[in-house]
């Protein structure tokens, strides 16, 4: 866990950062900026590293590239992975291939300034290398994911959230992988600051009704607004289960993103 510990050490480090930018910005700017109400509607492009330490001795990087292209209340989002990966069959060292395509539509319907609703739809296709696919079994499933999230602004630099989201599988590679049927939950409380700065804490219970089995994310986020539509993000995900941890591993990201 030291990267744990190191991203820790991280976080009185980027407050630093949290100094006034070139261009003032104002509290409703950071929110939007920041990507994280989903019932905000922006275009933005990203870029961001994704380190999953895995307590099993195994290691995983995935590059991203996303891009979110926003119409009125309509945003529609495409990413996609470059994995590398040091536990493949059969081979030495870290392999590298395509990871996953991930498309997202969402419709942000209502906003009072106060409460706000969006309804949003998650398709992951089955897209990963051959390589990549036989160490992490990305292909197993061509899945979807529908969202509903609800928005509460309790004052214009504090917000809090909740989006119970749902996931089954439209097709599987083989008749024998079990079914998939996950739901989960992620509620959030986000603080912003007109220095640019922003943070957020988010416990993310999930059920897994085929092996019956209850897990929870715990995960904080760090973020910068740098002017100029610019934003730095750093953000964790720690399973509290041994087992998730052990297995899946925590999960470390830095990316910036460029919002218009």
């Amino acid at each position: 866990m030291k990267y744990l510990l190191t991203f820790l050490f991280l976080l009185p480090a980027l407050g630093c950062l949290a100094q006034e930018p070139k261009e003032q910005l104002s509290l409703d700017d950071v929110r939007t900026q920041s990507g994280v109400d989903p019932t905000r509607v922006i275009s933005k492009i990203g870029f961001s590293t994704w380190y999953f330490d895995k307590e099993a001795g195994n290691a995983q990087v995935n590059n991203r590239i996303s891009a979110t292209f926003g119409v009125n209340d309509w945003a529609f989002n495409v990413r996609m992975d470059l994995v590398s990966m040091n536990n493949v069959p059969g081979r030495k060292g870290f392999v590298t291939g395509a990871g996953n395509m991930k498309m997202n539509i969402l419709n942000s319907f209502y906003n009072d300034g106060r409460h706000a609703l969006a309804a949003s739809v998650d398709l992951a296709f089955p897209t990963a290398s051959r390589a990549i696919d036989a160490a992490a079994g990305l292909n197993s499933y061509f899945y979807l994911t529908p969202a509903f999230t609800y928005s509460y602004t309790i004052n214009p630099g504090l917000m809090v959230a909740a989006q119970p989201q749902y996931s089954f599988a439209l097709a599987k590679g083989s008749a024998e992988y079990p079914a998939m049927s996950l739901l989960t939950v992620r509620t959030f409380i986000a603080k912003f600051w007109d220095s640019g700065f922003f943070a957020v804490f988010e416990p993310r219970p999930m059920y897994d009704f085929t092996s019956r089995r209850f897990d929870m994310i715990l995960s904080p986020i760090v973020g910068k607004a740098l002017g100029g539509g610019y934003t730095l993000t750093f953000l964790a995900e720690i399973p509290v289960r041994e087992e998730s941890l052990h297995n899946v591993g925590a999960l470390f990201l830095v990316g910036v993103k460029r919002t218009f």
